[in-house]
């Protein structure tokens, strides 16, 4: 042993140090190496044991929580979780954005889909492009959402455009029964009929036309009504009345009051004689085969009698012989008696001046014109003396 102040040897149950005195420390007579190997390898014994004891433990808790069914919560484990979770999470987002964009897809598809201007905007589209097919699915989805005249007028375009005129025609027809008043359906027809020239289909169209602002539509094929050359009136002398109508029209009338269309084709002027009363009804037809409004006038001539015949002299006193001069107006006749009786037209006629006989005499006259009315009586007193 030595001795801890100065290192001499002590000896064995010394209790003070013989060299310095001190108080005997024993000390180890190993080196400080060794020691500190020593104290090395009793530590490393000491963790060694302490991590047995520790993977000891954590085996019983990983064994109990593997029973219990729980997982450990190693830094590793929990790493991987939170990898998991973000995984699981990124997905998971991702569905809900597709699932999102597809249902505004389909919501604008249906919104689309149940938009009747929309349908109309891509029927416009594909006929412009010239895809009629198209076109008129789209324009019948539009109708289908709702009944609109446009949309109506726009698929008889689309059926007069792949030549289809004839469910056009029937389209627009079907249209007038159910809407007469509707100007624009009438306009489409006009304009189909006359590039087709089709006048005849023109006419039937304004004859079924009830309305005043549809039949304004027929404006330019309706020829004017014809004017008669004579006001209605009464008259007291023959009449000849002319039916004037515009150049390229024919006229036809009628004087009993029927419906001109139906009566003779005008080719010379009405005569209208004295006694007759007549009611003449024409009407002008274009070549177009359209007919004006009709033009009515009456007529009536009354039959009066003619004035007394004018003689030259009148009477008077005569003492030379004299002659008397008759005026006769042309188709009229004039006849007189001298005994003072009333003169008919089995009396004398009067045909050259009359001699005035000796005495004093009254001429009686009476004129009767061409239709056979008589004149009143003249009567004239001639006193002759030679």
């Amino acid at each position: 042993m030595k001795c801890a102040n100065c290192g001499a040897e002590l000896k064995v149950g010394s209790v003070y140090c013989y060299v310095c005195g001190k108080e005997a420390q024993i000390v180890s007579d190993y080196n400080l190496l060794e020691d500190d190997f020593l104290r090395d390898a009793l530590k490393e014994k000491e963790e060694k044991a302490a991590r047995e004891k520790t993977k000891e433990r954590l085996e019983k808790e990983k064994k109990a929580k593997s029973a219990s069914g729980q997982h450990t919560n190693s830094p590793a484990k929990k790493g991987n979780r939170r990898v998991k979770k973000r995984i699981i999470f990124a997905v998971a987002s991702m569905i809900l954005l597709i699932v999102l964009i597809t249902a505004i897809i389909l919501l604008v598809n249906y919104s689309r889909d149940h938009s009747s201007d929309y349908q109309m905007e891509q029927a416009a589209k594909y006929k412009e492009e010239g895809n009629y097919r198209e076109a008129e699915t789209h324009i019948k989805r539009a109708i289908e959402l709702e009944d609109s005249l446009t949309a109506k007028l726009f698929l008889a375009d689309i059926y007069l455009l792949r030549g289809e005129e004839k469910m056009a025609l029937e389209l627009l027809h079907r249209l007038c029964e159910e809407e007469p008043d509707q100007v624009e359906v009438y306009q489409k027809l006009i304009q189909i009929y006359e590039e087709r020239k089709a006048y005849e289909s023109i006419r039937a169209l304004y004859e079924q036309a009830n309305q005043p602002q549809i039949q304004e539509l027929f404006a330019e094929y309706i020829p004017n009504a014809p004017e008669f050359s004579e006001e209605g009136g009464v008259y007291t002398e023959e009449l000849s009345v002319e039916i004037l109508a515009e150049e390229d029209c024919e006229v036809y009338y009628t004087l009993d009051g029927t419906a001109p269309a139906q009566g003779w084709k005008y080719q010379a002027p009405v005569e209208i004689e004295p006694g007759q009363e007549i009611q003449i009804r024409a009407a002008a037809c274009n070549s177009y085969g359209f007919y004006s409004d009709e033009a009515e006038a009456h007529y009536q001539v009354e039959l009066q009698k003619p004035e007394t015949p004018r003689v030259t002299p009148g009477g008077g006193y005569f003492n030379a012989p004299q002659s008397i001069s008759v005026a006769v107006p042309s188709g009229c006749r004039v006849y007189y008696t001298w005994d003072g009786s009333e003169p008919t037209s089995s009396s004398e006629q009067y045909t050259q001046p009359i001699a005035i006989p000796e005495g004093n005499n009254i001429l009686s006259m009476i004129l009767i014109d061409k239709y056979g009315m008589r004149s009143d009586v003249l009567r004239c007193n001639y006193v002759y003396l030679p």
